[in-house]
């Protein structure tokens, strides 16, 4: 998206699904494409917890029918809950599983008399025989049960497991484990409980989702529309499904992933998955068997059952507004199953996509209404240094906490293999995006490959050689085992999980006193961020008028203010791990030869190293071989996109050089434009009959439908103008916002001397001189001349000690003497910088070696006219040694 041009808030919208006229690819269980016949792989979930029971075998109690009770624990030793109790009654834990009631959500167990029992718990007090239930002194299981409105796809118990951790058993991956210990006595050994929770599968069948429908139907220039989107709609694939007829109605379910584009931006992608009627016509005989539609005997249909399949609805944008995404595709599902409506549902999606502008800081606030009863309201992003991602910090902390979030920071800073997965798409790629957003690494980049929510088909990319970030569904792991190289978090149960053939990663190994300063780390604000109440997403909220125009701006603040001292956090960590680093970059004083531009010719490493305590030798020799901090040091020592965000880096360097850097402010949000403009977007207008009455109601939808191009509404002709006082297109006469900011403090504390107030004010008029230097030297015609002369104007200023007021003056110099090929004066410009104080800052440092680096050098072979002159100077020697002294 280039600069010139208003931000354009949508660029797509899709509808993924299935295709009825096919042809239908079938998929594995895994998610591949599979190669026989299209009949398509039955799901085949486990089914979930119904019925849980404790028997005491002490008094002849029996396993209940249809129970399975467990035995032994998970390495195969005596799981008796009661172990070591005088009268000891072998009380065993059983289960069962089944579609007959609302499945079991989760286990726990109840210290009675010294907790409270949690609202909706249930605790089994007696077994099926009317005895005591009571583990070991008043220990009691609890269990809490899915209502009965939840429909068929809960998230439920679909396994139970027993452990001994002095026996080193551990709960497997995926599994939540219950810190409660189930053996109170003091003559039995630990015993602690462990369930998995999954969503328990109807009867389906399994096919590759393919592109119904699109909006609109040519691919822009800039990015066109990949071909893999329905893929990420529907990552675990087009499911055709098989319900009981008395199945609850299931609610659409909403996720986002993030796609790469050629160029190498992100596009946001917001989905809202869904359950539609499915014609039995369209099946086969053998796939209807497979679904249970027919009886395997007699084929006979089976009437007790209904067919649905999964479709999706998506948006794609440059701009991870993903609470607006999700209200937007929630009205729309819903405008398509509210009955007959006056205007097409492509109308409503081409309004949307055409009408509703940006936020700007003319019109901080746009609220849209998209019908009489649905609105929502699209703030401007909040003004940062960084650049805006889909970054989730308080869902990081939620899910993950303050220790398992750092030692991530440890694996992303090492470039490690990580594989993330959930059960929860959405808050897959609220995480993945925070791993690798700006704010988390800062200046680092991740810049291997990232999947924040890979479909199943693309598992493969975990057996890369390289390191990566990816984001599966927790059902991954039912079908595989990861590889051996992959750090896994799940972040379901809060858990990291290493293979115990490599050294363990830990956020203890993360520097706690970089350089000379207290610890870093320890002056983010974790505790208060993860035990701090957050308020619901205002998102999430019914968009009515009076909560988006009162709540919505206090909920919104509060959030941000979160978010922000998340980033603060990190932002301080990284910016004293890195303190100093400027120092050690080696400029380019000599003609560039084929290791110029190696790591190791732009910057000391060794240095830099050894500036560092030798406890943390170890990590920072890490960091410094890869990828990320190789890309950082090119992007310090030549021209990049980064500038700004660099020099605001070498800012947030500076403030942390003090005695308590975690009393320094790092980040301040810009709420300049924060006003109480706000624009209203009215819905599309409803057209009338000739004598004023309504017209008939002529769209109904009984499924999603195929998108009409001729009822979309024609876009406007939108005014694509520059930016009103825009700059020359080189940054290298502007003047950054953290060198205005310098220059201001500068000027203040000038002001209160006379004689340093003078040498400002010269200092200004020096500044305005060299801003006009690039006319002049194209206006002279000894361009080289000129540029000697400015070279003398910086000596003459060193000379009366002039107070410059930002870095303009050398840089636009060595700007000059990159354009006009003039390398070794480049080297003199920075040779006078050095020799005034001044350490260059990103900006200024990259236009050096730029200009160094593409510029032609003087040859270094000796021409005639060097070899005469050595010749003559040789002769006149000599002549010299042979006149006699004068006495």
């Amino acid at each position: 998206m280039t600069e010139d041009k208003c931000p354009q808030l949508l660029d797509y919208f899709v509808v993924a699904g299935l295709d009825p006229a096919g042809p239908w690819t079938s998929l594995e269980e895994d998610g591949r494409a599979s190669s026989g016949s299209s009949a398509g792989v039955a799901g085949r979930g486990a089914e979930s917890v119904t019925d849980l029971a404790v028997i005491a075998r002490g008094f002849g109690e029996e396993v209940p029918e249809g129970f399975t009770c467990i035995e032994k624990t998970l390495g195969g030793h005596s799981a008796e809950l009661s172990a070591g109790l005088i009268n000891n009654p072998h009380l065993y834990l059983c289960y069962r599983r089944g579609r007959d009631k609302p499945p079991i959500l989760d286990l726990g167990v109840l210290y009675e008399g010294k907790e409270p029992l949690k609202q909706g718990w249930y605790v089994m007090e007696t077994t099926p025989y009317s005895r005591s239930a009571s583990l070991s002194h008043r220990v009691f299981l609890t269990y809490r049960r899915a209502a009965d409105t939840q429909g068929l796809h809960t998230l439920g118990v679909t396994d139970i497991g027993l452990l001994l951790p002095s026996r080193g058993e551990a709960a497997p991956h995926t599994f939540c484990r219950v810190d409660k210990n189930l053996s109170t006595s003091m003559w039995a050994p630990a015993l602690f409980l462990c369930y998995k929770r999954a969503v328990a599968k109807a009867n389906a069948l399994v096919y590759k989702p393919s592109l119904l429908s699109r909006y609109p139907e040519e691919d822009s220039d800039s990015f066109p529309l990949p071909d893999s989107v329905p893929v990420f709609c529907l990552p675990m694939g087009a499911t055709v499904e098989s319900w009981p007829l008395n199945t609850k109605y299931q609610l659409p379910v909403f996720s986002t992933f993030v796609l790469t584009s050629a160029s190498g931006d992100k596009v946001y992608g917001g989905a809202i998955q869904f359950y539609e009627s499915f014609q039995q016509e369209l099946l086969s005989e053998q796939q209807r068997v497979r679904l249970g539609l027919l009886s395997v005997v007699d084929r006979r249909p089976v009437g007790s059952r209904s067919l649905q399949v999964k479709k999706s609805i998506c948006v794609l944008s440059h701009w991870p507004f993903f609470s607006v995404f999700q209200k937007f595709l929630t009205f729309i599902y819903r405008y398509s199953v509210s009955g007959a409506q006056v205007l097409p549902l492509e109308k409503h999606i081409s309004s949307f996509m055409h009408n509703v502008p940006f936020p700007s800081p003319q019109r901080p606030r746009i609220l849209v209404q998209l019908s009489s009863y649905d609105n929502l309201l699209l703030c401007q992003p909040v003004s940062s240094p960084l650049p805006l991602s889909g970054a989730s910090f308080l869902k990081l902390l939620q899910n993950l906490g303050p220790e398992n979030a750092c030692t991530l920071l440890l694996a992303v800073l090492t470039e490690h293999k990580l594989l993330l997965h959930s059960l929860r798409p959405d808050v897959l790629t609220s995480v993945s995006e925070a791993l690798v957003s700006p704010q988390m690494s800062f200046p680092l980049r991740w810049i291997c490959p990232y999947i924040p929510l890979c479909p199943l088909q693309m598992a493969d990319v975990l057996l890369a050689p390289m390191p990566f970030i990816v984001g599966v569904h927790s059902s991954y792991f039912d079908l595989y085992d990861p590889p051996a190289d992959v750090v896994c978090v799940d972040l379901d149960t809060n858990t990291v999980f290493q293979s115990e053939d490599k050294k363990l990663l830990s956020w203890r190994s993360l520097p706690r006193k970089p350089g000379k300063t207290s610890t870093a780390w320890s002056s983010a604000p974790e505790a208060k961020l993860a035990n701090r109440t957050l308020e619901k997403d205002p998102g999430q909220e019914e968009a009515t008028l009076e909560f988006l125009l009162t709540d919505y701006d206090q909920i919104y603040r509060n959030q941000k203010q979160l978010e922000l001292e998340i980033q603060e956090a990190f932002l301080r960590f990284m910016s004293c791990l890195l303190r100093g680093y400027r120092s050690f970059l080696l400029p380019i004083t000599q003609a560039p030869s084929d290791t110029t531009t190696d790591c190791t010719s732009l910057f000391n490493l060794q240095g830099f190293l050894k500036s560092r305590e030798r406890t943390q030798q170890k990590f920072y020799g890490q960091l410094t071989r890869t990828q990320m901090f190789t890309q950082f040091i090119e992007e310090c020592s030549f021209v990049s996109d980064r500038h700004t965000c660099l020099e605001f880096f070498d800012e947030c360097v500076q403030k942390v050089d003090v005695e308590k850097p975690e009393e320094v402010r790092l980040m301040d949000v810009d709420e300049s434009h924060g006003g109480e403009h706000t624009v209203f977007i009215m819905p599309p207008e409803v057209p009338q009959e000739a004598d004023g009455s309504d017209c008939p109601a002529l769209y109904s939808y009984e499924t999603f439908p195929r998108l009409r191009p001729e009822l979309f509404e024609p876009p406007q002709d939108q005014r694509r103008l520059p930016a009103k006082g825009s700059a020359p297109s080189s940054p290298a006469p502007r003047r950054t916002k953290q060198e205005i900011k310098v220059a201001q403090r500068r000027a203040q504390e000038c002001s209160a001397l006379p004689d340093m107030w003078s040498r400002c004010l010269l200092g200004h008029c020096y500044g305005l001189w060299f801003l006009y230097l690039p006319t002049l030297v194209r206006a002279d015609t000894l361009k080289v001349r000129t540029l000697h002369a400015a070279y003398g104007v910086l000596q003459r200023m060193e000379a009366r000690r002039v107070v410059l007021p930002d870095e303009v003056c050398y840089r636009i110099l060595m700007q000059l003497c990159g354009q006009f090929g003039q390398p070794v004066l480049a080297v003199r410009v920075l040779l006078e910088m050095k020799k005034a104080g001044i350490t260059p800052n990103a900006i200024t440092y990259g236009y050096y070696n730029k200009a160094v680096l593409e510029s032609t050098w003087p040859s270094c072979s000796q021409g005639g006219r060097v070899r005469w002159t050595r010749l003559r100077n040789v002769l006149l020697a000599v002549a010299q040694f042979r006149r006699p002294l004068k006495r």
